[in-house]
């Protein structure tokens, strides 16, 4: 779990005064480079975003990049639910990040409690091979570098490293999956809210009400040659659960495009709702995260 860090001893009025008015999220990114620069797999660990350009505020998210060698990242990418939740009692399985943008590796978005809150950890894997071209495009900020950096895999594993990154890619959410990403992007969206940040809102809710529509067609129409909005009514309609299902997804589609706190509440019980309905299976196993996401939110209403 990560730790509160203490002031170092001997600073100056000035110096414990910026101390205090650090990033709380700080702390975490201590304890994240820790942790990932005892492990032998890890060659670099870079930030990104505000915390790296020293804007960042008390919503901010902790953007990592962790660079692995080639033959290590997909063992590391199979184990890293386990390894984020064991070491750092993340709330949720990591979502696979439809966001952010191709850089060479996968990138997944983990809530993380600390103090009371929920932060967003954007935690990116980028094989060894492949960081170099990400620094140049992106200029995060070094944090660690191991001895064992400059090794260069050899052209089969880098290629077997790429398909297996490409194969994950590709691969179909479950229901399962979809929750997580329903109660993620809700996560975002209130962030977004609070900041008044209405264009992203808008955005974040579209991904809402298009993740609705995947856990009805996941469920319902799980061998669907179709993607996207294509054919629903035909494929979904054709029972009553699903005209029914059609109907609560109409209602998502007509409700406000710009959001309130409360329309995105709206949205995410919907899909959990839905889900309860027509694949109970995936609600029951995340039944715990989900009642503890729940209380989280709540806890955030009682602050504000």
């Amino acid at each position: 779990m990560p730790t509160d860090v203490l002031p170092p001893t001997g600073l100056t009025p000035l110096e414990e005064l910026a101390h205090a008015h650090r990033p709380a999220q700080l702390a975490v990114l201590g304890d994240l480079v820790q942790t990932l620069s005892a492990t032998t797999a890890v060659t670099h660990l870079l930030v990104r975003g505000s915390l790296a350009t020293g804007t960042a505020d008390r919503l901010s998210d902790v953007d990592l990049v962790v660079a692995v060698r080639d033959e290590t990242l997909p063992a590391l990418m199979d184990s890293l639910d386990a390894l984020m939740s064991t070491t750092f009692g993340t709330l949720l399985p990591g979502w696979r990040d439809t966001i952010v943008g191709d850089l060479g590796g996968a990138g997944f978005v983990y809530l993380l409690p600390h103090g009371g809150h929920l932060l967003q950890l954007d935690l990116y894997l980028c094989p060894t091979s492949a960081v170099g071209a990400l620094r140049r495009r992106i200029g995060p900020r070094l944090l660690w570098r191991g001895s064992g950096a400059d090794t260069t895999a050899d052209a089969g594993t880098r290629q077997r490293t790429a398909q297996h990154l490409a194969r994950a890619a590709q691969a179909p959410a479950d229901c399962g999956q979809l929750l997580v990403q329903a109660m993620v992007l809700h996560a975002m969206l209130r962030k977004r809210l609070a900041r008044g940040q209405q264009y992203i809102a808008y955005g974040l809710l579209h991904d809402l009400n298009a993740t609705c529509r995947d856990v009805i067609r996941t469920a319902l129409v799980p061998h669907s040659r179709h993607h996207g909005w294509y054919h629903l009514p035909d494929e979904v309609g054709r029972t009553t659960t699903g005209r029914e299902c059609l109907t609560e997804l109409t209602e998502a589609l007509t409700s406000p495009p710009v959001p309130t706190v409360a329309q995105a509440d709206e949205a995410l019980e919907r899909i959990v709702g839905l889900a309860q309905r027509i694949t109970p299976h995936a609600t029951v196993a995340l039944a715990d995260e989900i009642t503890a996401y729940r209380a989280y939110q709540q806890h955030e209403e009682g602050l504000a």
